[in-house]
């Protein structure tokens, strides 16, 4: 039989994967959702998942 990985442990492995997908950037939770800061940047969204769709919208077009 196999156990489920807790909460934190998956939260950590996003938290991993999104720092790898965008490095420079830094993350972290709070009451009120996700935030990335690069420098004097700072965007907040409700989930990981949306803001590291954000994070991929800023990349692209800061590319152009």
């Amino acid at each position: 039989m196999t156990t489920a990985p807790s909460a934190d442990f998956v939260m950590e492995r996003l938290m991993q994967e999104a720092t790898r997908e965008f490095p420079g950037w830094m993350f972290e939770r709070d009451r009120s959702g996700w935030t990335a800061s690069q420098g004097d940047l700072r965007l907040t969204r409700p989930s990981l998942a949306a803001l590291r769709a954000l994070l991929r919208i800023h990349r692209a077009t800061r590319r152009k």
